[in-house]
């Protein structure tokens, strides 16, 4: 049973955040962190890296943009908008990626205590709270003395890709010991952790943004046909078998990828009638998928898939678009409002189904009656309906009643 009464009266304590590089597309970390900065000062550590670096172009590149950082600007420092009496700080760590001997742990640390001390002058790191949402960051946590720990797990990083599972998943162990508390962005990654420990805070959404009815069509986005899309890494977990059966069954359809791509597409970029236009801002995401007919989670069935809560549902729903996807199990407490594509119903299919209920939209002229258009409009906003609760903020104050008791 977790305590529930505060151990401190400094509800706005600092945090020094282990998460990935900030200013990507935003993590759940990032957009946590966002709201909880709005009343104290973070300390942002950019990626210290869940795998030893290889002898290849991308780890070479991504290592001299590390140096290259450090050597020009240790840390970069932002005045809070919001509290003029907080700070947001960035700091790229020339650390060792999986430092796993005496002697490169003990450089690491050397040189992040320094980074700390040059551009976090004016907050106590010791009266931080730490979180952490990378299991390697246990090696640092003496650095910040008996300051609190938080482990936020967003991943089951034992079946995620290009992770060194056998030393993350140790550092995870030390990582699980060392937490006061252990926050989970799924139900599924709840039985990992003690149960004196784990609190489940589901993804939110920013449904202000996304909701938002935007007239503007990108002018990258195909046009003469509807479109079935995608934003999100290009990855291994999209499953391109079953994309390859719904794009040849549907050639009258675009199929649009928004996103930068990290696999071998070959059996998709073939087709005609598939687009991939890069990776786009966040805040330009909701012009896309307002103008695609269905939005797709085309995602294979495995552990990650399984255990994972993908940002781009809420999302999704938030904007309203009629959603396909294939079965895993954070689609609880949602299926009513998507169509879930399975062995009676395959992928392609479920796009014919969910297109059909806004298909009388496309031209309002073929409006039988305006019953039609208050239907599609309240199954639209039946989808919003089912996340306009969930918002960032409201998961930041839930993840704020623990952080006040570290």
């Amino acid at each position: 049973m977790i305590n529930s009464t505060p151990s401190s009266q400094h509800s706005n304590r600092p945090l020094i955040v282990f998460g990935e590089d900030w200013g990507a597309h935003p993590s759940s970390t990032q957009h946590l962190i966002k709201v909880l900065a709005k009343t104290r000062s973070v300390i942002w550590l950019n990626s210290i890296g869940l795998r030893k670096p290889k002898f290849t172009l991308h780890d070479f590149k991504r290592a001299f943009t590390k140096v290259k950082s450090f050597l020009l600007k240790v840390g970069s420092q932002q005045k809070n908008t919001e509290q003029a009496h907080s700070e947001f700080i960035i700091i790229n760590p020339l650390v060792f990626p999986c430092a796993n001997n005496f002697f490169s742990l003990s450089l690491s640390k050397c040189i992040l205590r320094w980074q700390l001390r040059k551009v976090a002058k004016d907050i106590d790191i010791t009266d931080a709270i730490i979180w952490s949402s990378l299991p390697t960051s246990v090696d640092y946590l003496d650095i910040f003395g008996k300051s609190p720990c938080v482990y936020y797990c967003g991943d089951d990083f034992n079946s995620l890709a290009g992770v060194d599972h056998q030393i993350v998943c140790e550092k995870e162990q030390r990582l699980i010991t060392k937490s006061q508390y252990i926050f989970t962005a799924s139900k599924k990654l709840l039985s990992k952790f003690p149960t004196d420990k784990v609190v489940n805070i589901p993804h939110g959404v920013n449904f202000s943004l996304f909701s938002k009815y935007r007239v503007q069509t990108p002018c990258d986005l195909p046009q003469g046909r509807p479109i079935a899309g995608f934003y999100g890494s290009i990855s291994t977990w999209l499953d391109q078998d079953l994309l390859v059966k719904a794009i040849t069954a549907l050639p009258h359809w675009n199929f649009v990828f928004v996103g930068n791509i990290e696999c071998n597409i070959d059996k998709i970029l073939p087709f005609s009638n598939v687009y991939f236009i890069g990776a786009k801002p966040h805040e330009e995401l909701p012009n896309y998928i307002q103008n695609w007919d269905v939005a797709m989670l085309p995602f294979v069935d495995n552990k990650q898939i399984q255990m994972c809560n993908p940002l781009k549902l809420r999302e999704y729903l938030a904007s309203g678009t009629p959603v396909v996807t294939t079965n895993f199990n954070a689609l609880d407490g949602y299926r009513n409002y998507l169509q879930v594509a399975n062995e009676q119903l395959p992928f392609e299919q479920a796009i014919l189904l969910a297109h059909a209920e806004i298909t009388p939209a496309v031209n309002f002229e073929q409006l039988e009656s305006i019953n039609d258009l208050l239907k599609i409009t309240e199954v639209k906003n039946a989808r919003k309906h089912l996340v306009c609760h969930e918002s960032w903020e409201s998961r930041a104050s839930d993840v704020q009643r623990y952080l006040v008791m570290c």
